[in-house]
């Protein structure tokens, strides 16, 4: 069974998971949030973490773009949600 890989990356990390012959990007954790974007599939591993590390280091440069917990990634084209943090 293949599961999902946690990747640290600068200051956080990255997480993606296999569905079936694709991978997804399942969050982004930067500065103690985890940033969730819209769904995608990529045709390998090394593509989702690419695209993760590419996400995260715009979330990096943009902090001040997000508001009410989501903002937009033109170049990409994805919505990211921030998740609530649990008590």
């Amino acid at each position: 069974m293949n599961i999902g890989i946690i990747q640290p990356y600068s200051n956080g990390f990255l997480e993606v998971v296999p569905e079936s012959d694709y991978w997804q990007i399942v969050a982004i954790h930067i500065n103690g949030q985890a940033y969730c974007p819209t769904p995608r599939l990529y045709h390998s591993e090394k593509v989702a973490l690419a695209k993760a590390t590419q996400i995260y280091d715009w979330l990096a440069d943009n902090e001040h773009q997000i508001s009410d917990g989501a903002c937009y990634y033109s170049e990409l084209k994805l919505i990211l949600w921030q998740q609530s943090k649990v008590p």
